[in-house]
């Protein structure tokens, strides 16, 4: 038998040929385009939350932001921002931005810290002695975790004198703001006054935080730059300071998100593309504009006691001269007349501070960023706030150790404390350092309950600028919070970390990052200053399949375009989970707060995957590649028909001859997918596209199989042939109760006389024009990707380049099937066409009857196809637009031209048929 199928396909090689090679081009088209096809998918995975919108979508962070249990629960910290001080680029921005599906992409990009201090005067201008001095003592009570955290502060004193105080050389040391002066005496001499008491060694030494206040009731308090103060100012000045949290934004997509230019309150919003503004009157600047918020998110307050020391303490100060020791004594000593009691709230002290930085440009010596808080999960919805020392040295313009005179700055009380997060300074270097002297200019308040969302308690935690409350979890700490909700207490390492009260614009961030500027290298922050990116996805209305599936559908373009961290935030809700504190150094009781965390409404697993689109139309390859292989193959049949008759009637059973034509078919299969293996790997290479070599050698199964399924049918009718099979016509005559008069009728009854070879040549052609016209509609119409719903379940489409090629490969073969088809029409009508040539048929009207054919094949497949790319594209996104019309005559047109172009092969070889 295998001698017989040797010499079968030896001496009927064109044939053989011609299945091989349309064999070889699927599987070459399958297996290349399959390598091409695979793309990072984002799965998700999860149930949506009841509260499904919120005021974003999509939330993108830099790669490695995921920790603790938001990696194995899905749980997001309340304050995620805390502790992300940039990490995307502006072109991953600018990327996301122009990813399809997104409405609003909205950057945060949170600088760091500023700490401006309110100044709050105290005064003791009607307490003074009858005498030329006074002298009191300031005691200050820092108050904070409402109530439950009290700390004392240093000592401070004022020194009031009726006679004129001149100024003089100041102090160098690691006092800050100590000046020494000097005295005029009733004879006319100056004597040296107002010494401090002692050198600071630590920011939190008491030289650091105590004060010596010097009033003059004639020329007021004398400094080092000669600048007198309005005389009748005597008293204290209580430094309050305030850690604000500064962010970058841009103005137009916060606006349209989260409505900050509606949650203004005063001034103005920002322009759009606004960005520093620079000036150079002798020394280069540079001017952030800025929104502060109208309300501080700060629990701590101060109590301040004043009482009169004795008048031999002042007579001290003023006689004592450089005697530090005898100055301390003297301040020390005695315990004072009570005289006044006051308390400064964070928000009487706020309202001071903004009136300060409205008043003009404010130069920035420091900022700082805090790293995030690490937790330790100690059981289900429970996790261990891990605590962090802070290296004391971070409140100064040098990192400087004991004694060597560095400059303090008033440092919050609460800072002392243990902290949560690890603290990192940016000093602004010197004059003879610095590239321009940054500043920021407040330009407006704005009121963070005017924001989209802010007083929606159940989407909250989503929100960036949403104060953070945690209750106490257990009785023990309930009396210590007195029932309220901890709150940031004014040191950036705590644990409750504040939303950004400041808002500057994305285009003013040199101002804030540039290396050339600060100590500090601040290089990669500046090269990636955002911090999280908002996402809104167009067309989402509700928590139906649809608007899911194109939220999923944006997060997957995402992150295949950025390699960010993509979290899909839609149907997330709070969480309650408890987080344990360590007692602190400063009197805070261990204690187990109960925050609300973010559940994400959905997992999100970026999957190395095919595109399940893509593998149907590759499908649809092996589908055309198999109609062309069972036309090919019945064609071989019925040119048999005569042998196989034959082998009938000497005695070959009906399973020898089925085993027989099935093994002819296989063997030219294995050919055919040797031959693509060859062939798959250089195109690969050629095409840039990931071709294995394993991949590689699965054509030659798969071209195997799919010879071997493409000739069951026609070789189970070939062996059930009847020996009369032999003398019958290979095409059969349609009854017409009309003479056909045209070349049109002639080639219509033509096709019609071979109607199963007709449907699979029309069908061949109808694969690859549904295919193209579906793929056209969504990109032309619908940018490239649609999202619709079919028997209930979203599915979304995205248009790749690969998905042309495979619907090109549907094409080719097709238009190989309308030849075959075609030829096979000629061959075995071969009779008729020598008849008519001998009639007078010109060659060029036998050309014609053949192009009509095609023609009509054409027509068929590609009206039939194009009508139902047309229906399903319809059906699949909801709706039919004008754009889809086009699209679908378009490609019907496109059927017929490529049929009859199929057709000239087939004409050519008119000429080869005898007339005999």
């Amino acid at each position: 038998m295998l001698r017989l199928i040797v010499a079968e396909l030896r001496h009927r090689r064109g044939r053989a040929l011609a299945l091989l090679a349309g064999i070889a081009v699927a599987t070459v088209s399958f297996t290349v385009l399959t390598g091409a096809s695979e793309s990072s998918r984002l799965e998700v995975t999860g149930n949506v939350g009841q509260h499904f919108r919120t005021a974003y979508d999509i939330l993108v962070r830099p790669p490695g932001a995921v920790q603790g249990l938001e990696r194995t629960k899905g749980l997001v910290q309340q304050n995620y921002l805390a502790g992300s001080f940039g990490g995307i680029t502006m072109k991953q921005l600018r990327t996301v931005a122009k990813v399809p599906g997104v409405d609003v992409a909205a950057p945060l990009a949170v600088y760091g810290y500023l700490m401006p201090q309110a100044t709050i005067p105290v005064s003791v201008a009607g307490h003074l002695s009858p005498g030329t001095r006074s002298a009191f003592r300031v005691k200050t009570r820092w108050v904070a975790d409402r109530g439950g955290l009290q700390i004392q502060d240093a000592d401070s004193y004022i020194y009031a004198t009726r006679r004129p105080l001149a100024a003089g050389p100041p102090h160098v040391d690691a006092s800050p703001l100590r000046y020494r002066g000097t005295e005029r005496l009733a004879d006319g001499t100056d004597a040296p006054v107002c010494v401090t008491p002692s050198e600071a060694v630590s920011p939190f030494s008491r030289a650091a935080r105590s004060w010596l206040w010097c009033w003059s009731t004639k020329t007021g308090l004398a400094g080092p730059d000669g600048v007198e103060q309005p005389p009748g100012g005597v008293g204290a000045e209580i430094a309050f300071p305030f850690p604000l949290l500064i962010a970058g934004i841009d103005p137009v997509a916060e606006a349209k998100l989260s409505g900050t230019d509606r949650a203004v309150v005063s001034g103005r919003y920002f322009r759009p593309g606004e960005g520093t503004r620079k000036t150079n009157p002798g020394w280069p600047t540079q001017t952030a504009p800025v929104l502060a918020a109208v309300d501080p998110d700060v629990d701590l307050h101060a109590n301040i006691a004043i009482s009169r020391l004795p008048a031999s303490t002042a007579t001290t100060v003023a006689t004592a001269g450089a005697d530090r020791a005898a100055v301390r004594d003297a301040l020390d000593d005695p315990p004072g007349t009570p005289l006044l009691h006051r308390t400064i709230t964070a928000d009487q002290a706020y309202a001071a501070l903004l009136h300060q930085l409205r008043s003009g440009p404010q130069t920035i010596l420091q900022r700082w960023t805090a790293g995030p808080a690490h937790d330790v999960a100690t059981g289900p919805a429970h996790v261990r706030a891990v605590p962090v020392k802070t290296d004391p040295y971070m409140w100064g313009a040098d990192f400087s150790t004991a004694g060597t005179g560095a400059w303090f700055i008033p440092a919050p009380a609460t800072a002392h404390d243990d902290g949560f997060r690890k603290l990192t300074e940016f000093v602004a270097g010197s004059e003879r350092r610095l590239k321009f002297t940054p500043q920021y200019q407040v330009v407006g308040t704005f009121d963070v309950r005017k924001l989209a969302g802010a007083l929606n308690p159940d989407v909250a935690p989503l929100n960036p600028f949403q104060p953070p409350g945690s209750p106490a979890a257990d009785p023990a700490a309930a009396p210590w919070l007195h029932g309220q909700d901890l709150a940031p207490d004014g040191n950036m390492a705590s644990y409750q970390s504040p939303p950004p009260m400041l808002l500057t614009t994305i285009g003013a961030r040199s101002t804030f990052l540039d290396p050339a500027v600060y100590s500090h290298d601040s290089t990669a922050q500046s090269n990636a200053p955002v911090s999280v990116i908002r996402v809104r996805v167009k067309g989402v209305t509700g928590a139906d399949a649809t608007s899911r599936e194109r939220v999923r559908l944006t997060a997957e373009r995402i992150a295949h375009a950025t390699g960010l961290q993509v979290d899909v935030t839609a149907g997330s809700s709070p969480t309650p989970v408890d987080v344990d504190l360590a007692a602190s150094p400063l009197g805070r009781p261990a204690v187990t707060l109960r925050e609300g965390w973010i559940k994400k409404g959905v997992a999100t697993t970026i999957l190395d995957a095919v595109d399940h689109k893509s593998q149907v139309l590759f499908l649809l390859v092996l589908l055309v590649c198999a109609l062309f292989c069972i036309n090919a193959t019945s064609a071989a049949v019925r040119t048999r028909a005569t042998e196989l008759g034959i082998l009938a009637c000497v005695g070959w059973p009906t399973r020898k001859l089925f085993t027989y034509l099935l093994t002819e078919v296989g063997l030219v299969g294995l050919a055919a997918g040797v031959v693509g293996t060859l062939v798959a790997l250089p195109v690969g290479a050629a095409l840039g596209l990931p071709v294995s070599g394993s991949r590689a050698l699965l054509a030659v199964p798969a071209a195997t199989a799919l010879a071997l399924v493409a000739g069951l049918v026609p070789a189970a009718r070939a062996a059930r042939s009847d020996p009369l099979e032999a003398v019958r016509p290979a095409v059969r005559r349609v009854r017409s109760a009309h003479a056909v008069r045209s070349i049109a009728g002639l080639a219509t009854n033509n096709l019609l006389r071979v109607p199963g070879r007709t449907a699979l040549g029309a069908t061949s052609l109808g694969v690859g024009i549904f295919a193209l016209t579906l793929l056209l509609a969504v990109t032309i119409a619908f940018r490239g990707a649609v999202v619709g719903s079919v028997l209930g379940d979203a599915v979304s489409v995205q248009v790749r380049t690969a998905d042309y090629v495979a619907v090109g490969a549907t094409l080719v073969l097709g238009a190989l099937a309308c030849a075959d088809v075609l030829y096979l029409n000629l061959r075995d009508r071969s009779a008729e066409i020598a008849t008519l040539r001998a009639t007078g048929w010109r060659e060029r009207q036998l050309t014609r009857l053949v192009a009509v054919e095609g023609t009509g094949l054409g027509a068929l497949g590609g009206v039939v196809g194009a009508v139902l790319g047309f229906a399903a594209a319809g059906v699949f996104t909801g709706e039919w637009t004008f754009t889809m019309v086009l699209v679908a005559l378009g490609a019907a047109a496109l059927g017929v031209l490529i049929a009859t172009a199929a057709s000239i092969a087939p004409a050519a070889g008119l000429r080869r048929l005898p007339t005999a």
